[in-house]
């Protein structure tokens, strides 16, 4: 995981802080100082997420949309997969 991170780091210099939450919603990894807590917050929204999406019998279960919330200096993104969800924090520059 700690590879993983790194590598989103590396490809965006706007990288602030990552989540990396497990199927269950439970914290995998946390980086750049964001909380723990922050997990379930970030599993709850992918979720949520997914029931915006009508349901489409050619799209497999795999497909999950990407959340972005945005504030006036910060750009949270958050994706599911099967796997994992991870949320990336990104400095905006206004």
């Amino acid at each position: 995981i700690a590879k993983a991170i790194s590598s989103i780091y590396e490809e965006d210099e706007d990288v602030v802080g990552v989540v990396v939450v497990d199927s269950s919603g439970l914290c995998l990894a946390t980086d750049g100082g964001i909380p723990e807590s922050a997990a379930g917050v970030i599993a709850s929204i992918a979720a949520h997420g997914d029931h915006l999406l009508p349901a489409n019998p050619t799209q497999t279960a795999d497909v999950s949309p990407v959340v972005q919330i945005e504030a006036e200096s910060l750009t949270i993104t958050i994706r599911k997969t099967p796997l994992i969800t991870l949320g990336i924090f990104k400095s905006r520059h206004v």
